[in-house]
């Protein structure tokens, strides 16, 4: 588990498969959002009434679970969403968190539903 990614890895003995335990990330086979595209959901995010707090709040919450060790975790990913880290009491799980969740996910359903196929 603390290994991490493959590109960690040192030796002759370096497994030749990838292996499910290792959380390979898939190749991008898709173009990347632009300059407008994240100027467009900053200004939505800005509009959403979320407050200032409530944002940071949640980016710590995220980026508090990062471990070093294997490089898992952190805000990239999105696991916040999921339990246990959705449910953790430090999180404040009944409060802000499922609001703010709530809402960058409506942001993302409406940017990505306006994408071009």
């Amino acid at each position: 588990r603390d290994m991490g990614p493959v590109a960690r890895y040192l030796g002759p003995l370096v497994p030749k498969q990838t292996l499910l335990w290792q959380d390979p990330v898939p190749a991008v086979s898709h173009d990347l959002v632009g300059e407008a595209e994240i100027a467009s959901l900053k200004s939505q995010i800005l509009a959403s009434g979320l407050t200032v707090s409530q944002l940071v709040s949640t980016a710590w919450a995220a980026a508090s679970s990062f471990r070093g060790s294997d490089k898992r975790g952190g805000a990239n990913g999105g696991r916040i969403r999921l339990q246990p880290q959705v449910g953790w009491e430090v999180n404040d799980p009944d409060g802000d968190l499922r609001k703010v969740i709530r809402t960058l996910e409506e942001i993302q359903e409406s940017f990505t539903s306006a994408a071009p196929i």
